[in-house]
């Protein structure tokens, strides 16, 4: 009788073996993944997807805008031309040169001993006598290709004279720096012109600065003797 005790004890004790290995001590199934384990999954699905978000241009940062190593690019400023004005009342001044009207005189004809300057009929010579003041280092050619004029509308050619009208030469001439020219401009016009309007554009490539003058009969003077050199 003792004997079928302990047998029955022995059956019991296995049983309760068995049905222990089919579980862990933390309650899960052996063969269903952790939670430890699904959540490290999920982190680095989410690592990947971050990473693959960050290579693709966002729509924050347009492409094209950025030159290598970062900087944006800059768009390049170019000088903005200007038209500036000068008259007999009002000389033109800025940091590089000052430009005056001394004086507009017609002419029928000059003549000295060596030349006679007559001009064509119907017509005079309308002169326009200028000083120049230099003010930077460089010398500067006060240049005729870059001279245009109209005179009622009408576009007309500067010319020449062989003599020098009220003892003035051409300005159309080198301008040392810090130095002053005095010279004049001389055109052929109809002898009942009414207005002359005068572009003169060396400055326009170096400085962006075309100069303007529009003169009539209103404007007629008779300049000072030129200071004898």
């Amino acid at each position: 009788m003792r004997r079928k005790h302990y047998i029955l004890s022995a059956l019991l004790l296995c049983s309760l073996l068995l049905s222990g290995c089919g579980k862990r001590q933390d309650g899960s199934s052996p063969t269903s993944p952790s939670s430890t384990a699904g959540s490290s999954v999920n982190r680095q699905q989410k690592t990947d997807s971050s990473d693959n978000a960050e290579e693709q241009p966002g729509a924050d940062s347009p492409q094209g805008t950025e030159m290598p190593g970062g900087d944006s690019a800059q768009p390049v400023e170019t000088p903005v031309p200007k038209n500036a004005t000068f008259s007999p009342e009002k000389e033109y001044s800025d940091s590089e040169r000052t430009v005056s009207i001394l004086g507009l005189q017609e002419y029928k004809k000059l003549k000295t001993e060596k030349y006679t300057d007559k001009a064509s009929k119907g017509k005079k010579y309308l002169v326009l006598f200028l000083k120049v003041y230099n003010k930077g280092k460089d010398k500067n050619y006060f240049n005729v290709n870059y001279l245009s004029a109209k005179v009622d509308g009408k576009e007309i050619e500067n010319t020449f004279l062989f003599n020098e009208p009220e003892g003035y030469q051409t300005i159309f001439a080198n301008i040392a720096g810090g130095s002053t020219a005095e010279g004049f401009i001389v055109w052929e016009v109809p002898e009942k012109w009414k207005k002359m309007e005068v572009t003169y554009a060396g400055w326009r490539d170096s400085d962006g600065l075309t100069l303007d003058a529009k003169l009539t009969r209103k404007d007629l003077k008779k300049p000072a003797e030129a200071s004898k050199k």
